[in-house]
């Protein structure tokens, strides 16, 4: 923990970041969309909340507990920590994650209307899990590079509006947060200029 703690002692001083904050409330939360990977489906509390910028996106990084309920003492706490891209347009929820970011979860990764997630591909190592409420853009843009990128960083990652949201097991560093964000965006990057209503020149802030 005390390199967390070094971490976020660097960043809340780095002119570049800007607007930390303790925590957030769970209202704050709702706007990353719930229920939702990865978040809990009891509670959730965002600590060591930092704002700035990645590869020009609007970046937002924080520690997550996601509380659901069940174990031996009523509840239990899932820690992440999460990067959260506002991208400039949106986009159908969709869902890519390595299976073992999730499976203690015991929740979709998406609200119900998206349908179960499907693994694939089948018998692959890691253990991958996608959703989407609009497979033709899912399509498009789950390909197999995104798969293999997204494997390959031990990641997950989820569209909501025009957030992009990704998060990896545990509280890290900043650093590892940011190193987050800059893998999604080279994702992002992937996604076909031929998606449904979106064009090449909205794929990047000016």
């Amino acid at each position: 923990m005390w390199q967390v703690r070094n971490s976020i002692r660097r960043y809340r001083e780095d002119p570049e970041w800007h607007n930390y904050r303790k925590k957030e409330s769970a209202e704050w939360i709702r706007q990353f969309g719930i229920p939702g990977h990865p978040f809990g489906t009891f509670r959730n509390h965002a600590l060591h909340v930092l704002e700035g910028q990645v590869r020009g996106y609007p970046a937002t990084l924080f520690h997550l507990a996601g509380v659901r309920k069940g174990g031996r003492y009523g509840t239990i706490s899932n820690r992440y920590s999460v990067a959260a891209l506002t991208i400039p347009v949106s986009l159908p929820a969709t869902s890519v994650s390595v299976g073992t970011l999730i499976y203690r979860l015991r929740s979709e990764s998406l609200p119900p209307r998206a349908g179960a997630s499907i693994h694939l591909p089948a018998g692959s190592k890691p253990r991958m899990s996608k959703c989407s409420v609009d497979p033709a853009f899912a399509e498009l843009a789950i390909t197999a590079r995104v798969v293999h990128m997204t494997a390959d960083a031990k990641i997950g990652w989820r569209l909501h509006g025009n957030h992009m949201i990704g998060w990896i097991k545990e509280m890290k560093p900043y650093e590892k947060i940011i190193a987050l964000a800059e893998t999604m965006a080279d994702i992002f990057a992937e996604f076909p200029p031929s998606s449904p209503a979106w064009e090449r020149s909205d794929r990047r802030p000016a």
